[in-house]
């Protein structure tokens, strides 16, 4: 964290904060908004929004937006006095309401969460913390040699780890890459893989042997071999991927040389293009989303390639290998965890909390009865677990308890 001074920064992007509040900010400018907060403690944003901005000015905002989400008027005492119908149920429409706080709340964190506890005098939630949650960790892999040695990619580490085949492995502002390896003609053969592992808690950067950028979100991993074929180039992943794949052509320099990804039963054919893989384990949904160029996926022996063109998802469920399915989305929503975010729209909290449990290195789940409950946001993966929490159970309808690795929502 850098240090700053208490006094408000003369480059605040107050427009920025007043396009989001209003609903008008764009997917960019929302994203500078996120990174410039990232950059001041708690108190550091109430003292530069204090002098910025009056409280009543910013609570009316918040209220403002969250009330265009959702489309219903909500009173100053919603959290804390929730509609309830003649069965003695909380109203969809208030469950509506509610999550969509969130939306705002995420934002700021622990800033937004002062604000609502102000106008109901009361706690933002009902979190119980038995021991000390572990903050968000950052930047950091394992990568595995073909020899089987094993280098941990860290801050700690830079300028030359290791050869492999007659390849140069260099690790500079925390991304790996391969020097050399296009003009050497004693090149390593293709037998020789490379794999890089991302624990829990940490993501990681690289460039390829080939030129391609990848970046591996949490719990996630990518095999490679030091040279690619010269016709072909294959990797396999698990988890989550995100890939800027590198244009190339073969010796007569107008065929492009194909990039093939491998996940599971998932294989996708890539020709020059930016693209995110995600399978992970737990989850019951693969999912790839296209951002430029074209690329053909299949599943399993049985499926036929088909074709995605840039702002698609497609979607596999796995209890229907026949089930794959495309939809239009913002696709850069899909990839906001490389730039340091969450980005969660109309999700469940069991899937919030399996990013949870990835990202914080924490056992997390939920009541089956909170566990279907939809929110919005975006929020810092540089936020602590414990404000992360407050600020879910600050809609007054899930809580926590953690104890020891474990969270429970309830």
């Amino acid at each position: 964290m850098k240090e700053h001074s208490m006094s408000a920064p003369d480059n605040f992007p107050e427009s920025l904060l007043d396009a989001y509040l209003t609903g008008n900010i764009s997917r960019a400018d929302e994203v500078r908004l996120m990174q410039w907060f990232d950059g001041f403690s708690d108190e550091e944003i109430k003292v530069v929004l204090d002098s910025k901005r009056s409280k009543q000015a910013i609570k009316e905002g918040i209220w403002r937006k969250v009330e265009k989400t959702t489309g219903v008027k909500l009173a100053e005492n919603l959290v804390a006095n929730r509609n309830v119908d003649q069965n003695g149920k909380l109203s969809y429409v208030s469950y509506a309401a509610v999550a969509a706080a969130a939306v705002i709340m995420i934002l700021v964190g622990w800033w937004a969460v002062h604000l609502i506890n102000n106008k109901n005098n009361a706690a933002p939630g009902h979190l119980t913390a038995e021991v000390r949650v572990p903050g968000a960790v950052h930047n950091g892999a394992i990568l595995t040699l073909s020899n089987g040695k094993v280098v941990r990619l860290d801050s700690s580490v830079a300028g030359q780890i290791a050869t492999d085949g007659g390849a140069k492995l260099l690790l500079a502002d925390g991304k790996l890459r391969y020097a050399n390896q296009a003009d050497e003609a004693s090149a390593a053969p293709q037998a020789l893989l490379n794999k890089v592992v991302t624990p829990k808690g940490k993501q990681f950067s690289m460039v390829l042997p080939d030129g391609t950028k990848v970046w591996l979100n949490a719990a996630s991993s990518i095999t490679y071999p030091v040279q690619f074929a010269k016709n072909m180039r294959n990797v396999s992943v698990t988890g989550e991927v995100y890939f800027e794949v590198a244009h190339l052509t073969g010796p007569d320099h107008t065929t492009r040389i194909p990039f093939s990804v491998q996940s599971g039963d998932l294989k996708i054919k890539v020709l020059g293009t930016h693209f995110d893989v995600r399978n992970y384990p737990d989850e019951n949904e693969v999912k790839t989303t296209l951002l430029e160029g074209q690329v053909s996926i299949s599943y399993g022996q049985d499926m036929d390639e088909r074709r995605m063109h840039p702002g698609q998802q497609a979607t596999l469920n796995r209890a229907k290998p026949n089930s794959l399915t495309f939809r239009e989305i913002d696709a850069n929503r899909a990839i906001a965890w490389k730039d340091g975010l969450f980005d969660f729209k109309d999700e469940p909290l069991d899937d919030i909390l399996k990013e949870v449990s990835r990202w914080y290195n924490v056992t997390a789940t939920a009541d089956p009865s909170k566990g279907k409950l939809r929110f919005s946001g975006v929020v810092s993966k540089r936020a602590e677990l414990a404000d992360l929490l407050n600020v879910l159970s600050a809609t007054g309808v899930v809580h926590f308890k953690i104890r020891e690795n474990e969270v429970y929502g309830y």
